[in-house]
């Protein structure tokens, strides 16, 4: 039986809780950065010109975080998180628009890969949620002004010059307040890999976009993506077998009317969505519903769940067994 520690930890300040973070994960973190050697990964100085150059308003934010962990040189370039290693995942994702509005996903990934935080904090002008990857990453959040987001992976097998997706992610969380905002956003700043991201914000506007490092981001209205972008073609290898089941099966369910958001939730937790880990190298490691309008989201496993919020985040450890 696999199994997985996540620790709930707010901090809004980086302090000592993510210098801990730091030095638990990056023996394991240093070994993925390097597994193509060390010569495959950018310099320093083209790692901090990249962060100049697209995310400028993060620049103080690394610096004050590589100064805090007394950062050598090729932790300050794994930081930056620009032309890392190839990482692949799996998930299913809908945008729920009924009797409220949420953003409900999947994670499937390797659970001896997961890095197991969520975090709450302050780092810039906005509050944040979200559940962490490369220790200031996000795989998934929301951020008081309302926004949420998160990210499953494209599945074109493409790689290109650009940032790993959740540091973008966290950029979106820290600096923008809608949709709109994120969207142009993902127009300008280059990501390595092919991603479909879904957002909503407080208004309940939403978007799903389809970006890829070859070609100009797609902005669409789909409320439903799984790990592919666009019709599968006759005879050409899917990076996931199970993703156009996955994506039907969520075109089900935002088909049905009345629907409440409970009743949405719960195939999440169910073959096909849910992929059992002893069949799958990438099971589900969590579910999560975000609402933005409350400024709320659930953690939801077969037999737990976690709900947090900005007015309510007790720290605590859960660990998850997955059967």
């Amino acid at each position: 039986m696999k199994s997985l520690q996540f620790d709930v930890i707010s901090e809004l300040t980086p302090g000592e809780k993510f210098r801990d973070l730091f030095t638990k994960t990056w023996p394991a973190y240093r070994a993925w950065y390097l597994d193509e050697g060390e010569e495959a990964r950018p310099s320093y100085l083209e790692c901090i010109n990249a962060l100049k150059l697209y995310m400028p308003e993060l620049m103080p934010l690394y610096k004050e975080l590589t100064t805090l962990l007394d950062c050598d040189d090729l932790q300050a370039r794994f930081l930056s998180l620009y032309c890392p290693p190839t990482f692949y995942s799996g998930c299913s994702q809908l945008i729920y628009k009924k009797e409220q509005t949420a953003l409900i996903r999947n994670y499937d990934f390797p659970a001896f890969l997961c890095e197991g935080t969520i975090m709450q904090s302050q780092w810039l002008d906005k509050k944040v949620i979200a559940t962490a990857d490369c220790v200031w990453g996000a795989l998934d959040g929301i951020n008081d002004a309302g926004l949420s987001i998160s990210i499953n992976y494209g599945g074109r097998l493409v790689e290109g010059k650009g940032f790993g997706i959740t540091i973008v992610v966290r950029y979106v969380l820290e600096t923008c307040s809608n949709v709109e905002e994120a969207i142009e956003v993902f127009k300008r700043v280059p990501v390595h890999l092919d991603y479909n991201i879904a957002l909503v914000d407080k208004t309940g506007n939403h978007s799903t976009i389809f970006i890829a490092p070859d070609r100009d981001i797609c902005v669409s209205n789909a409320t439903t993506s799984t790990n592919h972008q666009g019709p599968i073609e006759p005879g050409k290898p899917v990076f996931l077998e199970d993703s156009t089941t996955r994506l039907d099966a969520l075109n089900r369910i935002a088909a049905q009317q009345e629907t409440t958001l409970q009743e949405t939730v719960a195939p999440f937790l169910y073959p096909p969505l849910y992929r059992v880990h002893d069949a799958h190298s990438s099971g589900t490691l969590y579910t999560a519903v975000y609402l933005p309008a409350e400024g709320q989201v659930s953690y939801i496993w077969p037999h737990q769940s976690l709900n947090l919020s900005f007015d309510l985040f007790p720290e605590q450890t859960l660990d998850i067994h997955y059967a």
